[in-house]
């Protein structure tokens, strides 16, 4: 479970999260809505620790993710599957190589393991046979298809997207 309590963040004297407080259960849908500016990506980054905020807490299952060490986040970002506005792959890595990052970053399994996973989240998300082409080299729909493969490669209890349904293709 994340729990949110009176999280605010700001930048410089921009207060561009106040007060946010909810409760996010493993394999529930919760969205935040709000208009364009409104702090629905801060607040996301606050909570995999990409942002740390001036007040409030953001607990992963009772424990304050703020005061972590370093090595609990690690443990805790195990967890956690991201796709961000506009998909934020690696431009020099192959669409395979962007997928197995969080493997390489997470787990000790053989190359051919992780290989086995990365091939089963690109055909899961309609890209078999794109392994060794570039980012450069696909649609936006396809970009944002990698980004979720990159998302759930891991299986992560908690999966946060960023605008899911920006720049998807048709078919998708």
């Amino acid at each position: 479970m994340i729990e949110l309590k009176n999280i605010k963040k700001s930048f410089n004297d921009k207060v561009v999260i106040e007060d946010v407080s909810s409760v996010m259960k493993a394999g529930q849908c919760n969205l935040i809505i709000g208009t364009s500016g409104s702090g629905k990506t801060v607040l996301m980054k606050c909570m995999v620790g990409l942002f740390v905020p001036e007040h409030g807490e953001i607990l992963y299952h009772g424990h304050d993710f703020i005061q972590m060490s370093r090595a609990e986040k690690t443990e805790i970002r195990k967890e956690i599957g991201m796709l961000f506005q506009g998909s934020a792959l690696f431009d020099s890595l192959t669409v395979e190589e962007n997928v197995m990052f969080p493997l390489n970053m997470f787990t000790r399994d053989s190359f051919s393991k992780k290989l086995e996973r990365v091939n089963e989240v690109l055909d899961r998300v309609n890209l078999k046979d794109t392994n060794k082409k570039f980012p450069a080299e696909l649609s936006g729909g396809m970009k944002k298809r990698v980004g979720i493969a990159r998302a759930i490669v891991l299986n992560p209890k908690y999966l946060f997207v960023d605008e899911p349904n920006s720049g998807l293709d048709p078919q998708t």
